[in-house]
Parts: C-alpha cells; sequence; structure tokens
C-alpha cells in the first residue's frame, strides 16, 4: 500500500485535533465519502484494552484510515484486535506483533494509537515521533514532568502533530460552563476548588502464579522489576478498565491523573490558561501521605485547589 502524501495526511490530523481548542461536530456523511488507497492515513495500535476497544471501533469506521497493525503484550487481546480488524475489511492482513517498535518503526505506517498504562506512553510516543508518525495517546499524556517536557520538545523537533485525550472536552455542558465562565457571566474568578481522588501509591500487590500468553517483562518496560499480580494486567479481553496499575506509582497517578487530568483540564479551559498554565506548584504540608490539598497558582493570582 503506498502511504498517503503528507499535507494530505496533516490536513486530516489537524483537523481532528482541533477539538482540543474546541469542540466540533462533522455529519456522519462527511466520512462516509470514498477515500482512494492513497489517500488513507495508514495506522498502527498499541495497547489494546478496554479504552482502546473504543478507540479502534471508531477509527474502523472512517474509508480515510487504514488500520495495519495492533500491539498488545497479552497474546490473546491482540488476538482479540487483529480479528476486529480483519472481520471489519474482510480480510486477514491486520498484523498482531507483541513489541510496539514494530509498530513504530515501520516506515508504511502514517499515524500511532497509544492505549497503554501510563508508565509507557511516553516511551512509545517518542519512539512514532523521532520515527515520522504522528500520534494521538490517551491521557495522561505522560508519567511525570520530565517526560512531558521532552515529548513535548521532541515532538516541536521533528514537527509532528500529537493529540492527547480529553473526553469532556468534546462534552457540551462542559464547553457550556467554560463559556459562562470566560465571559464573565459569574464574574471575577479567585478560585476554582476540583475534586477527583487522592494520588497512587507505591504497589503492595502480592506475587500471583505467571500465566502464559502475556510478556510480564515487557509489560513492566521501564518501570521497576516486579512479580506477577492479576490486578496490574488482568488476562484476556479487558470488560472493565483495570484499576489496579493505576492506582500504583511505578505505573499511574491516581485519581489525579485520571479524573484529575480532566477536572483541571476543563478548569484551565474555563480561565483561559490553555497557552499558559500555572506559574506555582503548591504541595500539602503532609504530601507524603495526603490525599487533597495541593495548589495550582496562575499568574492572574487565581488559586485553584486539589
Amino acid at each position: 500500500m503506498s502511504a498517503p502524501s503528507s499535507s494530505s495526511r496533516r490536513r486530516f490530523l489537524q483537523t481532528a485535533t482541533a477539538g482540543v481548542a474546541a469542540p466540533f461536530f462533522i455529519p456522519g456523511r462527511t466520512w462516509a465519502q470514498d477515500a482512494a488507497p492513497n489517500e488513507r492515513i495508514v495506522m498502527g495500535f498499541i495497547g489494546m484494552g478496554k479504552q482502546m476497544g473504543g478507540l479502534l471501533s471508531r477509527f474502523l469506521q472512517y474509508p480515510n484510515v487504514q488500520v495495519v497493525a495492533v500491539c498488545d503484550v497479552d497474546t490473546t487481546r491482540r488476538e482479540d484486535a487483529k480479528a476486529k480488524v480483519d472481520k471489519a475489511y474482510g480480510n486477514t492482513s491486520c498484523k498482531a506483533v507483541n513489541d510496539f517498535r514494530e509498530i513504530t518503526t515501520n516506515k508504511d505506517i502514517n499515524a500511532v494509537c497509544i492505549a497503554t498504562p501510563d508508565h509507557w506512553h511516553a516511551i512509545i510516543s517518542l519512539s512514532a515521533v523521532t520515527n515520522g508518525k504522528d500520534v494521538y495517546c490517551e491521557k495522561p499524556l505522560t508519567h511525570n514532568i520530565h517526560e512531558a517536557v521532552t515529548l513535548v520538545d521532541t515532538v516541536r523537533k521533528n514537527n509532528r502533530i500529537l493529540q492527547t485525550g480529553s473526553m469532556q472536552r468534546s462534552s457540551a455542558e462542559f464547553r457550556i460552563a467554560c463559556e459562562l465562565v470566560r465571559n464573565g457571566v459569574i464574574g471575577e474568578i479567585k478560585t476554582v476548588d476540583t475534586s477527583f481522588g487522592g494520588p497512587a501509591k507505591p504497589c503492595a500487590l502480592p506475587e500471583e502464579p505467571l500465566e502464559p500468553g502475556l510478556d510480564w517483562d515487557r509489560w513492566l518496560g521501564p518501570a521497576p522489576v516486579r512479580p506477577y499480580n492479576s490486578e496490574l494486567s488482568p488476562r484476556g479481553v479487558s470488560k472493565n478498565f483495570p484499576m489496579g496499575w493505576r492506582y500504583s506509582r511505578e505505573y499511574g497517578g491516581g485519581m489525579v491523573t485520571d479524573w484529575g487530568a480532566h477536572h483541571i483540564d476543563i478548569a484551565q479551559w474555563g480561565l483561559g490558561m490553555d497557552e499558559n498554565g500555572p506559574v506555582e506548584l503548591r504541595p500539602p504540608a503532609d504530601w507524603q501521605t495526603a490525599q487533597k490539598g495541593g495548589q495550582l497558582v496562575y499568574a492572574n493570582g487565581v488559586i485553584l485547589n486539589t
């Protein structure tokens, strides 16, 4: 399959990422138009869990997208995803791989969709970007601030497109609320209170027997080596959102980087701080054990309480 031209591919992704600035709605008939093979965006998908199930299903609806590869460290999940893609296209050509680099270094692939646990986000995104791929990566974009700065710098250096998922941006009620705030309907904003739950804690899950069909070493990746526990990576096709890894500091950020990523994003949207962000971060006095109490301070004096 020949790759789409750079200009046509970037036009499509720039349209898609416009939703970061403001929600948009496109009639279904727009996507139903026929797309020639050389105008399609060739995509690979990495991390075939519950969240990716919805993403993959949506991308398969677009005739200007061609899904050619899926990746997961769990044999059952990646084979299930391959079967879904093959059924959608009526063939058996989708590649199912264990190593994400078989996707990120593939010159025939234009864009990558990432929905792995958080501790893998930056590494996979960096690999994709440096190999000329555009990226959609689920939130939180990275596992820590250093990774975020490195990734943003790398995206700019390679002139790629990167979007991170924040579903509330596409919900009408949140947009209306932000419009009301930004137009002064509720008056001058001095403080913002958010509520979303606490941070992750060090993983203390007990060892369980490792079942065949899961590459546990690759699941751990950059995280500290530890024995397998099924709460971190439940086997088989995901019917629920696994929370064990999210609540473990080595792999996720707890509710701070789960619902917190959404709610703080909406607060910044309402404050008109998308292009700036806070100028100071204040941890609670008992930050080592605290479940809340952090503050974000903005240049205009507004304080966001977490």
